[in-house]
């Protein structure tokens, strides 16, 4: 029976959907992640993001056919039990802590922006990607009051730090040559379409994000017409600043400069002037960072607090501290990040780690949602965004294939250590969901409320 959530107040809109959605998506993507997109593909990174934007949108089809249609209480969490079954909403929850590495990767790129303005940083990039790590940690440990206050002051400070390095950065494309071979020697597309293709399935990574609204269907006052439309909206949007911004990363410099830099200050401090310069270094790089590091750890929590309360972790994952948070989980992150930094993971194998985990994991929820129409025959028919059954599977097959390309491109140039350890994490994860789910300790929580 579905459970109701009726007792919610239902108060956010479109506008608070879209704010929470690009808040979401704008991050440390453009900022770490397009460089070594860079290397990929060369200056046709702008390119990259908008083929990234479009393989986004195909991903997200799930999200909007199951979100046009009933609100779900867990978020992907209860998605997965759903639409594709208890274990595999166990095994979800247990991947979820592997994957949480991924915060490692933006607090080694924090760091290298702030070394090329305090060279003491640069020389200890170790040391002070842990600290930093560890003060994002200690703010979420007090609670999402504090969270979501610094959460905004950076925010609004970032948003205007990216338009800043766009509108300096465009007059200084060499537009008459970007699109040729003869700018800097260098070919539009380093390694060819399959090398274009590589960035773009990587930088799926920077324009994702917008579906974390299906968690919020709940409180939405309209979630099945707003989440949709919002998804599709905040990524394509934030993916056309991304390419502008791309093409000053690509046009301005050799690409080999810019790689060999690591991060986008040598381009910053060439176009702008010094105090600009280090408003974009500070408000622009490292808020980036900061807003995705601090929202990663405080969304992940989310859905794991709940598997936990179901039975599929210790009680102790299930307790909170006086600011009410999941203090075990935490900890967990802590650990687990800390193991990624003083391994020498770089940003790019985290990146692509990460990645692989969730595009295996999308292969299964793509499967599930094509029971929509037999689970909820009614409210899927009044789904604005309803197709007949066989359209449905024909894009949820097209999304399934694109999946499927990500994960191998993602695969590529990847030491054998970190394919055995997916193999191993993978692995790990429905033995130990089966087991659990064998036990009878665990009770699976799918709520939802149909339309």
């Amino acid at each position: 029976m579905a459970n109701t959530t009726k007792d919610l107040n239902r108060t956010l809109k479109k506008g608070d959907l879209m704010s929470i959605a690009v808040g979401q998506i704008i991050g440390a993507g453009v900022m770490v992640m397009s460089i070594a997109a860079l290397g990929m593909t060369g200056r046709s990174v702008n390119i990259a993001f908008v083929v990234a934007a479009v393989l986004t949108c195909f991903g997200a089809l799930p999200s909007i056919f199951m979100g046009s249609t009933i609100r779900v209480m867990g978020g992907t969490y209860s998605q997965a039990a759903i639409f594709v079954g208890k274990q595999f909403a166990g095994y979800y929850s247990v991947i979820r802590v592997f994957s949480s590495m991924s915060q490692a990767m933006f607090a080694t790129g924090l760091v290298s922006y702030l070394g090329s303005l305090i060279p003491v940083i640069a020389k200890n990039e170790l040391m002070f990607s842990v600290l930093f790590y560890l003060a994002f940690f200690a703010l979420n440990w007090f609670g999402t009051r504090w969270m979501a206050k610094v959460q905004s002051f950076m925010f609004y400070l970032l948003i205007r730090a990216l338009v800043m390095f766009t509108l300096f950065g465009l007059p200084k494309v060499q537009w008459g040559a970007y699109f040729g071979n003869e700018l800097f020697g260098e070919p539009l597309f380093t390694n060819g379409i399959s090398g274009l293709l590589e960035a773009a399935s990587y930088l799926t990574f920077a324009t994702g994000g917008a579906t974390v609204i299906v968690a919020f269907s709940a409180e939405a006052v309209n979630p099945t017409k707003d989440i949709p439309v919002v998804i599709i909206l905040s990524t394509v949007g934030v993916a056309i600043l991304y390419a502008f911004m791309a093409s000053c990363i690509g046009g301005i410099l050799p690409a080999q400069d810019v790689i060999r830099a690591g991060n986008l200050s040598v381009i910053a401090k060439m176009i702008m002037p010094a105090p600009c310069y280090y408003f974009f270094i500070i408000a622009g790089a490292c808020f980036a960072l900061g807003t995705t590091l601090n929202s990663s750890i405080a969304s992940a929590v989310k859905p794991l607090f709940a598997s936990a309360a179901d039975g599929w972790f210790p009680p102790v994952f299930a307790k909170l501290n006086k600011h009410k948070v999941p203090y075990a989980w935490l900890i967990t992150f802590r650990a687990v990040n800390v193991i990624a930094l003083v391994s020498g993971m770089n940003i790019s194998m985290l990146g692509k780690l990460v990645l692989f985990i969730g595009n295996i994991n999308s292969v299964f929820m793509i499967c599930g949602i094509m029971k929509l129409p037999k689970l909820f025959p009614e409210p899927w028919s009044k789904s604005p965004f309803h197709v007949s059954d066989g359209m449905l599977k024909f894009l949820l097959c097209c999304t399934l294939a694109v999946t499927l390309m990500q994960a191998w491109m993602n695969c590529q140039n990847q030491p054998l250590w970190v394919i055995l350890a997916n193999i191993g994490m993978f692995v790990f994860s429905f033995i130990y969901s089966k087991v659990m789910l064998a036990s009878g300790k665990v009770t699976v929580s799918a709520n939802y409320e149909l339309m």
